[in-house]
This record gives structure tokens, C-alpha cells and sequence, in this order.
């Protein structure tokens, strides 16, 4: 259904606005300088703003799982706790052992959740286009640098993984004017910026950069905004010590992969505590998203 021109243009707050203003800017300086965003700029720069503005992207799913039902009792969010720990571990020993179809599979979930992201403005199967373009992207623009990544994260089949899914960047560019076309046809002008910023940033950014600046002021906001306008506003206090607490937890949880990759060169040791660790919370993460909308929840 067509949003009235009153009910779409409702979208354009200013949260909403950050993603798009700060990637214009972004885009601005790395066409008009970019030889100041070294490699290891990108390193330092993606591992700080996923700590800070990524991780507590999931860290209020003790909070989902008890609006739902799933962690009422002191002992049910012992068992959710206990649980999510035992399901993200399981991810990084798969990863471990079955490095290349790991990588795969987290590409194809990660596009199914990032999805959701346009879930109130695009039906199904135009935002499930829209979040296989967005990993898509990078890959088709820049081959050879996500080459390297993915053999960081996943050894040389990685690198092969990379060239196998590196669509033509002319059909990239079209998917994208469509599905842009279609937002605005709809009247989601939101959704249609979005789409070109994130379109004008995959092509000039690189992947590190599109990522960080995609996951840390859309992806993960637009989730935490969304939960703390659901809860009632005598709880954000407790929301935001809940934040704190499993950021902290869960970095804590990341020292006996650093110790694991500890041999492998920094670049490789700080990708994969990113990338594979992101994909250890995620999956739980996704199921958690999942049983709240079986159970006939919004949260996405």
C-alpha cells in the first residue's frame, strides 16, 4: 500500500538523517582525499565504531526475550543466557572447522537480516533484494580488497568465495536505481536516500569503511531506537545499564579468540574478532528476532 505524502514524510527524523549526512560527508573527503584513510585507519576505525555503536546493537536481547516470554523467571534468563553463550560459541567452532561454507552462510543470514531494516516501508522480496545488494556491493566494486578480507576470515577459499559472488557492477548499479525507483514510487523517500547513499557509498568507500559506517549509524541505531520507543520510558535507565553490562560481557568474551588467533598476523586477528565474532552474536541474535515474531512481535 502507497503511504500518504503526510505518513512518509513522518520518516524524515533526525536520526534518520545521520546515516545519510555523515556517508555524504564521508564520500566527500575520501573523492577529494584519498590517500589520508590508510589501511590501518580502517582497521582502528572499524574495530572502535563496532564496540561502541555496533555491539550494543544486540545487547538488549535479554530485554526482547523477556517482553516475549522466553526469560520471565530468574532461572528461564539463566537458561536464555547459558544458551545464547553455548550457540554463539558453537558459530565460531563451525567457522573454525568449515571456514569457507561459514563465511558463506553469515553472508546469507546477514543479508536476510539486514533486510529487515526497510521491513515497514518494502515488501518481502524487494528489501530481501535490497539487503543481498548491500553485501553484494562491495564485493562487486571492490573484488580484490574483499578478496583479502574474506582470505583474512576464511584462508584462500575466502578469496574464492569473493570472486565467485562479484556481480557485474553495471547490474549492481541497476538493482539498485530500481529498487530506488520503486521506494519512490511508493513515496518512501527515506527508504529511496537510502539506497542511493548506500549505492554512492559502496562504489567510492572501501568495504571496511561502507561497513562501519552502514552497521554503526543505520543498521544498529534504527534496532536500539526502535526497542527503547517500545519500552516504557520508567525502564530506559535499566535498558541502558542492560547496554553497559553485555557490551562489557561480551568483550570480556572475545579475549579466548584473541588468544586463539594470537599467532596470526594483527590485520587477520582484528578482522576476524569483528566479522566472526559479529557472526557468533548475530545468529543467536537472529533466532531471538525470529521466536519474537512467531510469537506475533514487531521487533526487528
Amino acid at each position: 500500500m502507497r503511504d500518504t505524502p503526510s505518513s512518509a514524510l513522518s520518516d524524515w527524523t533526525i536520526e534518520r538523517m545521520v546515516f545519510p549526512a555523515v556517508s555524504l560527508i564521508a564520500m566527500a573527503l575520501l573523492i577529494l582525499t584519498p590517500e589520508w584513510l590508510s589501511p590501518t585507519v580502517q582497521l582502528i576505525g572499524l574495530a572502535v565504531v563496532v564496540v561502541v555503536l555496533g555491539l550494543p546493537h544486540g545487547a538488549l536481547d535479554p530485554w526482547i526475550a523477556e517482553t516475549i516470554g522466553l526469560s520471565k523467571t530468574r532461572t528461564q534468563a539463566v537458561l536464555f543466557n547459558l544458551g545464547y553463550v553455548i550457540i554463539a560459541a558453537l558459530v565460531v567452532l563451525l567457522w573454525v572447522w568449515f571456514p569457507v561454507p561459514s563465511l558463506l552462510f553469515f553472508l546469507m543470514i546477514s543479508a536476510w537480516h539486514f533486510s529487515g531494516d526497510w521491513s515497514k516501508t518494502m515488501v518481502k522480496p524487494l528489501r530481501w533484494c535490497a539487503g543481498a545488494a548491500l553485501l553484494l556491493m562491495p564485493i562487486g566494486f571492490h573484488t580484490q580488497t574483499v578478496a583479502e578480507i574474506f582470505a583474512h576470515l576464511s584462508g584462500e577459499g575466502g578469496a574464492v568465495l569473493a570472486y565467485a559472488l562479484a556481480i557485474p557492477e553495471q547490474w549492481l548499479i541497476v538493482l539498485m536505481l530500481v529498487l530506488s525507483g520503486i521506494a519512490m514510487w511508493l513515496r518512501q523517500w527515506q527508504t529511496a536516500l537510502e539506497y542511493m547513499v548506500l549505492l554512492g557509498l559502496a562504489y567510492t568507500a572501501p568495504p571496511l569503511v561502507y561497513f562501519a559506517l552502514y552497521f554503526s549509524l543505520l543498521h544498529s541505531p534504527r534496532h536500539l531506537l526502535g526497542l527503547f520507543r517500545r519500552a516504557d520510558p520508567d525502564h530506559h535507565l535499566r535498558l541502558i545499564r542492560m547496554l553497559l553490562v553485555y557490551t562489557g560481557a561480551t568483550l570480556l568474551l572475545a579475549l579466548p579468540l584473541w588468544w586463539l588467533w594470537s599467532s596470526l598476523p594483527i590485520d587477520s586477528v582484528i578482522l576476524r574478532l569483528v566479522f566472526i565474532g559479529l557472526a557468533a552474536v548475530t545468529v543467536p541474535h537472529m533466532m531471538l528476532i525470529t521466536a519474537a515474531t512467531w510469537r506475533g512481535s514487531s521487533i526487528q
